[in-house]
């Protein structure tokens, strides 16, 4: 009796049908993945956007007096928080030392004697007062009952935690990792909340409590950071290569 089986053709045939298809679902499972991730991110963002309503609830809608240490943004939102992941994009989970690279990077951070991982970020203008720098007074938010809260950003993706600037005459990041971890206006901080986690996007909660995807091009040059910002009536800088084709929202 002849023993039935594959021949070798037969068999090279399969393997070649699997590789095609292979091919053909791999850069669809890879979509479904990052998807997936924003809408986790988006998530997040939701969550912070509820625990910024309950802290202004419970303090007369009046802002923090920082972004970071026990008294700011980073501190008071502590007892709201039920779980700490929140403090983590799904796209940037590890640090430097763990292997994560911009954009994709956490940052440890000091929190009430712990250190924690972040990769979103409060901004110094959504504050009531900043310690030792009263020039700045007259742009911080102070409050969330403003017009056009809704395009006010709380915090979002961001490369540190806390004492970013941004500015609307920042420039882009010349590249993806291309980040600021100085300090000062001139140093162009705002690029530290340009960062492409998402397929030209970031996400972010915003002052009307609401939570999103952020555009890249959208993110410093068309939001309402603080009260002297002029989204829409500057042109638009001139975009880096890696960022030409992302969606324009300029409304000069």
């Amino acid at each position: 009796m002849k023993r039935k089986g594959f021949t070798l053709i037969e068999l090279l045939v399969v393997i070649a049908i699997i590789a095609l298809l292979m091919s053909i679902l791999m850069p669809a499972l890879a979509k479904v993945r990052d998807q997936a991730l924003t809408i986790q991110c988006v998530s997040n963002m939701k969550q912070w956007a509820l625990v910024c309503n309950m802290y202004l609830g419970d303090n007369g809608w009046i802002l923090p007096a920082a972004s970071g240490g026990e008294h700011g943004w980073v501190g008071v939102s502590v007892p709201y928080l039920e779980n700490m992941d929140l403090w983590l994009c799904p796209e940037a989970t590890k640090t430097f030392m763990e292997g994560g690279r911009q954009p994709f990077q956490a940052q440890d951070t000091m929190l009430f004697g712990d250190i924690k991982k972040t990769s979103y970020g409060f901004h110094d203008w959504v504050t009531s007062y900043i310690v030792g720098y009263p020039q700045f007074d007259p742009i911080l938010w102070k409050t969330s009952e403003v017009k056009e809260a809704s395009r006010v950003p709380l915090i979002a993706g961001c490369v540190r935690p806390w004492i970013v600037n941004p500015e609307h005459g920042n420039e882009p990041p010349e590249y993806e990792a291309d980040v600021e971890y100085g300090g000062g206006l001139a140093s162009g901080e705002g690029k530290n909340y340009v960062v492409n986690r998402h397929n030209g996007y970031s996400c972010g909660a915003f002052m009307d409590f609401s939570a999103r995807k952020i555009g890249l091009k959208e993110s410093i040059w068309e939001l309402e950071w603080h009260r002297n910002y002029n989204p829409g009536y500057a042109p638009p800088p001139d975009w880096p290569e890696w960022m030409k084709d992302f969606k324009e929202y300029y409304r000069f």
